[in-house]
């Protein structure tokens, strides 16, 4: 049975009591939680839920860049708060992404280097696929099926595919979204990630069925057991409303 994750923020604790609720009544099968940087004082609240968790660490916005050698402590003071989570809340996966405006050379030296010291997690790290032009106009890497194999393959990560950045890259890269994805699942997609959006090549993720994605022929592509974050915005700021309306609608298309 294919398991829906909940994306939060580590310093959403409004969302706690409702997410609470709807975990008891099988809404969904984990958290994905975003570690926002200086929120390790939150851990103790996340951890008293008993719920599952994915980790998503800190993207550029948030001040991690693997692939700028200047970010290097930076980067490496961020994964220590991560991996204080990871110790804590024992994730099934922690997700990354490789960098923007960089070198993915750099990206790999850097993900290797945080093995050495952050052996236990790296053993669960992800490598998410993104847009090839970000919301701030950067270039982000990871965005082609070619570059984000080159990174598995130097340094032994999972992967996690977002379909809505396979889509983006897509359009950008003026090919056919289907073949993209095709070839994003020959590298074997530990977990999911999916939202709505627009044929336009930036990153919306709108709610399940207000863009124009082809969802139905999205949810197609998964199998049975998968694990498939929704990542959609939040509409409000003390209530999930908007997740349950997007968990219906994506159990509607399951059942096609």
């Amino acid at each position: 049975m294919k398991k829906i994750g909940l994306k939060l923020w580590s310093t959403n604790l409004t969302y706690i009591p409702e997410a609470q609720d709807l975990f008891a009544k099988k809404v969904f099968d984990y958290i994905e939680l975003f570690i926002v940087p200086g929120s390790c004082g939150m851990i103790p609240h996340w951890k008293k839920l008993g719920i599952p968790y994915i980790l998503h660490a800190p993207h550029s916005y948030a001040g991690l860049n693997p692939s700028d050698s200047s970010k290097r402590h930076v980067n490496m003071g961020l994964i220590r708060e991560v991996d204080l989570f990871f110790s804590a809340l024992m994730p099934t996966w922690v997700i990354f992404h490789p960098g923007v405006n960089g070198d993915i050379n750099e990206s790999v030296m850097q993900f290797r280097s945080f093995r050495d010291s952050f052996a236990e997690m790296y053993q669960r790290v992800l490598i998410e696929n993104k847009p090839q032009v970000g919301l701030r106009g950067e270039q982000c890497l990871g965005a082609s099926v070619e570059e984000v194999r080159s990174i598995l393959t130097q340094t032994g990560l999972g992967f996690c595919l977002d379909f809505g950045h396979a889509i983006c890259y897509a359009i950008s890269a003026k090919k056919i979204w289907e073949q993209i994805v095709a070839g994003f699942l020959e590298l074997n997609p530990a977990m999911f990630h999916v939202c709505d959006g627009y044929y336009s090549g930036q990153d919306a993720h709108e709610h399940l069925g207000k863009g124009q994605f082809d969802l139905s022929k999205i949810i197609k592509y998964l199998h049975s057991d998968a694990m498939l974050t929704v990542e959609t915005k939040k509409d409000f700021p003390d209530s999930l409303d908007d997740f349950l309306q997007d968990v219906n609608f994506l159990q509607h298309l399951m059942i096609l």
